[in-house]
């Protein structure tokens, strides 16, 4: 289990507020690397008709009519047939990723037609006040430390593009300190 305090609940809430207005209604929506505290879901549940949350670590939560929870390695593969749902979050989760292009490909795989991914990442800008603040405690370091990349947002664009999604929105949020792109299928 992460070492989560109130301000990383503070930090998803805030990301959970910032993404909520693009997931689309009555969706069927996968969240890669939920956590063990999937708040993402929780938050969304009235919003989206079906949705799975799908990590390493799962909550020990029983799921709810909408909400299930699937325990998997989400480094290169995932799951799912091609094709099953209307979007799909990655949320705080690429910069962990040894091979993001990889998980984005299978993002475009199990997406619809005309399917949404929404992404967020820490900015390249965030590096060193995310080291302070997890070197103070204040932030969990185990979050932090596991950061094996920060993008660009000409980066994270370009990866995107290339498994072909669809620009839709790209913007910084959080003074510059995260990155929220918005693409379809």
């Amino acid at each position: 289990m992460r070492d989560f305090n109130k301000i990383d609940f503070l930090i998803q809430k805030r990301r959970i507020a910032v993404i909520e207005k693009y997931v689309p209604e009555d969706s069927s929506l996968l969240d890669i690397g939920c956590g063990y505290y999937p708040q993402n879901l929780v938050s969304l549940e009235t919003r989206i008709k079906k949705g799975i949350g799908i990590d390493r670590d799962i909550p020990e939560m029983s799921p709810s009519g909408k909400i299930s929870f699937v325990k998997h390695d989400i480094e290169r593969t995932l799951p799912f047939p091609s094709g099953e749902f209307d979007c799909v979050t990655v949320l705080a989760v690429l910069e962990h990723l040894e091979y993001p292009r990889e998980i984005i490909g299978e993002c475009y795989r199990i997406l619809k037609p005309g399917g949404r991914i929404i992404v967020t990442v820490p900015s390249n800008y965030s590096k060193p006040i995310l080291l302070v603040l997890a070197g103070l405690g204040l932030i969990s370091k185990e979050e932090v430390y596991s950061h094996r990349h920060y993008f660009s947002k000409r980066e994270l664009e370009k990866l995107l593009s290339e498994a072909h999604f669809i620009e839709k929105s790209a913007r910084f949020y959080n003074l510059f300190m995260n990155l929220l792109l918005v693409f379809e299928k």
